[in-house]
């Protein structure tokens, strides 16, 4: 029993030896010595989430509907990150189609028309998180003589994040996968 105590105490006496030999001392003959002071930087935290719908219908025989994107309330940005969402593209050029037949229609938010590449919602960390965007969506062509049937279109919606901050335009901004409905 005593050789392994005895053992286990020269260990730690080797260790705490280690330990201080770490240490830089003052003494009469060096009277300055030198230390390093380190701190790390995190790495940027950017974790975000933007919500679409998975889709959108025009109920019964209503020519109008909207929809919402929305930035979750638990999302976080580098600082000095803005966050953008766009309307990226329509897949049939912003017209609902079934075969060959067509219905055009467009999309409106706060009463301005959105085309592809425009701006739908935006953040800038250090700000609070904007209220969800809602979006109108109208159908502007005729449908007299159109057979019936379901009439789609796909809107692809991007997310982008740049850390130049705000004024930056598009310049810095990360490309991301864009997600559709």
């Amino acid at each position: 029993m005593k050789k392994p105590i005895c053992l286990l105490l020269a260990l730690s006496l080797l260790c705490a030896g280690i330990a201080l030999a770490e240490e830089k001392v003052i003494d009469p003959n060096n009277l300055s010595q030198s230390t390093t002071v380190t701190f790390d930087v995190p790495e940027p935290v950017t974790d975000y989430t933007v919500t679409i719908p998975a889709s959108v219908a025009f109920v019964d025989d209503a020519t109008t509907t909207n929809m919402t994107v929305t930035i979750g309330a638990d999302s976080t940005l580098a600082v000095g990150a803005t966050l953008l969402v766009t309307l990226e593209s329509s897949a049939n050029s912003f017209q609902l189609k079934q075969g060959g037949s067509a219905i055009a229609y467009q999309i409106e938010q706060g009463g301005s028309s959105l085309s592809a590449g425009s701006a739908v919602l935006s953040w800038t960390q250090g700000e609070e998180i904007p209220a969800a965007a809602t979006l109108n969506l109208e159908v502007t062509g005729s449908i007299d003589g159109l057979p019936y049937g379901a009439y789609t279109d796909t809107l692809t919606f991007k997310a982008t994040v740049s850390t130049g901050g705000v004024g930056a335009g598009h310049d810095g901004f990360e490309e991301l996968p864009p997600f559709e409905w």
